[in-house]
């Protein structure tokens, strides 16, 4: 069973979340929080819950903030950021704060779904609504000091991999473009996160791009 905290300060749409989650048999909603600092307090009180819905804007400890507050919790659930078209600025700041994942408001229930068992699995996620504007803003930042991965000792394989991981592909995705297995696959990435030093998947995606292999 997947435990789930969902923060919003909106009523409406934190109980929306939560009856769509509550729905499916592997997912139990275990705290509903109006803020990040009662979410927080949650957390800490129960140290089983997987993963968190995190609102952007939320009054007192907003999404930003409790994200990094989530982060030093010894374990501490995974984030998911929810957020609306126009905040996707704020996400770069998230992925810094420790997020594993982003959400528009309006993705559907199976991809809130999907999201949440994604995540809970300890993969990364963006929703594709937010992809293209958020990686036009890392492109925007220009080439990254680590932009020569020479320090990394990449192989060829692995540089490949760190290329379709800036792509947006998933494991699956890579066992057919490559034609490898699904456990090769999960060592490369695995590898190249080690390698890097990313927290995961999407701090290695984001180093792909700034560094023109996507």
């Amino acid at each position: 069973m997947i435990r789930v905290a969902v923060v919003d300060d909106q009523d409406l749409v934190r109980q929306g979340l939560a009856l769509i989650l509550r729905a499916q048999p592997d997912l139990d909603v275990a705290v509903e929080a109006a803020d990040g600092q009662e979410c927080l307090d949650a957390v800490r009180a129960d140290p089983r819950i997987d993963v968190a819905l995190v609102d952007i804007r939320m009054p007192g400890l907003d999404g930003l903030a409790a994200t990094r507050a989530l982060a030093a919790v010894p374990h501490a659930p995974a984030v998911i950021v929810v957020t609306t078209f126009d905040e996707d600025s704020y996400v770069l700041d998230a992925i810094a704060a420790g997020a594993r994942g982003f959400l528009l408001k309006r993705c559907s229930g199976r991809e809130l779904v999907e999201a949440v068992r994604r995540v809970a699995a300890g993969d990364s996620i963006l929703s594709p609504d937010v992809t293209g504007a958020v990686l036009d803003r890392v492109r925007a930042l220009g080439p990254a000091t680590l932009a020569d991965l020479t320090p990394f000792a990449l192989t060829e394989r692995e540089r490949e991999i760190l290329a379709l991981l800036g792509a947006g592909l998933t494991n699956a995705e890579m066992t057919v473009r490559l034609h490898l297995s699904m456990s090769s696959v999960k060592t490369h990435v695995s590898n190249v996160l080690a390698k890097t030093g990313s927290r995961d998947r999407v701090q290695a995606a984001i180093l792909a791009i700034r560094a023109g292999l996507s």
